[in-house]
C-alpha cells in the first residue's frame, strides 16, 4: 500500500513564475542615458538653458517639474500656475529669469483674467518690481487712484467697458474681473502714458529660481550632469557610465560622493528536496519591495511549519504502521510500508 507524502518542493514552472513575479528589473532609463540626455541644452530662437529646465529633448529627469520650456515657432514659452509666458532671457550664471505674459503681448484688452502667482518654493522676487492690478468691467472707474491709469475694453462682447490701474495686487471689487502683473518700477510715473505702460509689459519683468547652485556646481566640476532624483526631488549627479544617486562623479580609480547605499529588501525562499532520512535545501534571495517583506516572511514561517509536519508525517508512515499490534519494519531503500491485508 502506497501513502502519499506531502511534498512543498516547487515545480519548475512555479519556479519560473515566482522568479518572474519578484526579481527587480533594472530601469529602463540608465544613469549613462540620463547623463547624455541631459547634457543637451535647450535651445530656441536666441534663448539656451540647461538645469534647472528641461523640455523638447531634455526629458523630466533634466530639471525642476515647474521650470519646463517649450518651443514654438523658434519662440521659447513656459506655462506658470496656469499663465502663458514668453521667455525673454535666462540668466543661468544669476538664477534669474525675465518672462512676459503673452496675452499682454497684444494690448491690455482682453487678457487671461489669472494673476501673476509663483510658488515660493520654486521662485523668488527680483527687486526692483512692484505689483500692479488690472481692473476690467467696471460702471464707473474711481475718480481718485493712487496710480493713475484709465482705459476701456470689451467684455463679454460688449464694447467700452471701463477699467483702470491701481497698485499693488488687489481685487475686482465691484468690476467684472482684476489681473495683477510685475511690472519695473523704473517705468512707472506719476502719471501713466498708457503706450508706456503695454510697451513695459511687452519687456517682461523678472523672478529668480531658487535651486541648490552649490550642489550642481560640484556635479559640473566632477564633469557630471545635473538633475533631478524623482524620489526626493533633491539635486542629483548624473555620471556617464556610474550608477545614480551620487552627488558627484568618481574620479577614475575611486567612488563617486554618495549617501550610504540602503540594502534592497528581499527574502530568501528556502526549497527541500526530501529523501529517506535525508534532505537538502537551496536559498533563492529575492529582492521584492519593502512592503512585502512582512507577508513573505509569514509565507516563509508557514512553509517551514508545513515543512515539518510533512517530515513527521512522512517519518511516521516510514516507520510506524500498525496492525492488530504489530510493529511492521519500513522496506530497504523506500518510503513504501509492508503491510498485512485486513481481516
Amino acid at each position: 500500500m502506497n501513502y502519499p507524502v506531502f511534498s512543498l518542493s516547487p515545480s519548475p514552472s512555479l519556479f519560473v513564475i515566482v522568479l518572474l513575479l519578484f526579481v527587480q528589473v533594472p530601469s529602463s532609463v540608465s544613469n549613462s542615458a540620463l547623463f547624455n540626455e541631459c547634457s543637451n541644452k535647450f535651445v530656441c530662437g536666441n534663448i539656451s538653458a540647461d538645469f534647472p529646465f528641461w523640455g523638447t529633448g531634455r526629458p523630466p529627469a533634466c530639471g525642476i517639474p515647474e521650470l519646463e520650456l517649450k518651443c514654438e515657432d523658434n519662440i521659447a514659452k513656459m506655462n506658470i500656475n496656469q499663465v502663458a509666458y514668453r521667455v525673454l532671457d535666462i540668466n543661468q550664471d544669476d538664477g534669474i529669469l525675465r518672462i512676459a505674459r503673452e496675452d499682454y503681448l497684444v494690448g491690455l484688452c482682453p487678457p487671461q483674467f489669472v494673476n501673476s502667482t509663483f510658488n515660493p518654493k520654486v521662485f523668488e522676487s527680483v527687486e526692483g518690481y512692484t505689483n500692479l492690478t488690472f481692473i476690467y468691467g467696471c460702471m464707473a472707474a474711481p475718480t481718485a487712484m493712487p496710480v493713475p491709469g484709465l482705459f476701456t475694453c470689451k467684455i463679454n462682447a460688449v464694447n467700452n467697458q471701463s477699467g483702470y490701474i491701481q497698485a499693488g495686487d488687489t481685487g475686482p471689487g465691484d468690476c467684472y474681473g482684476s489681473v495683477f502683473v510685475p511690472i519695473s518700477i523704473t517705468d512707472l510715473s506719476p502719471v501713466i502714458i498708457m503706450p508706456d505702460l503695454e510697451q513695459s509689459l511687452k519687456e517682461g519683468f523678472e523672478v529668480r529660481w531658487k535651486v541648490d547652485g552649490e550642489a550642481c556646481r560640484e556635479c559640473n566640476s566632477s564633469s557630471g550632469v545635473c538633475g533631478i532624483d524623482s524620489v526626493t526631488n533633491q539635486t542629483t549627479c548624473y555620471c556617464l557610465n556610474q550608477s545614480s544617486g551620487s552627488r558627484t562623479c568618481a574620479l577614475p580609480g575611486s567612488t563617486p560622493n554618495a549617501a550610504p547605499a540602503i540594502p534592497a529588501p528581499g527574502i530568501c525562499l528556502n526549497f527541500s528536496s526530501n529523501q529517506f532520512m535525508k534532505s537538502s535545501s537551496h536559498c533563492l534571495m529575492l529582492h521584492t519591495p519593502w512592503f512585502l517583506n512582512s507577508l513573505f516572511c509569514s509565507f516563509n514561517f508557514i512553509l517551514s511549519i508545513l515543512g515539518v509536519l510533512d517530515r513527521i508525517k512522512e517519518i511516521f508512515i516510514m516507520f510506524y504502521q500498525y496492525d492488530d499490534g504489530d510493529l511492521l519494519e519500513p522496506l530497504e531503500g523506500g518510503s513504501n510500508c509492508r503491510t498485512r491485508p485486513w481481516e
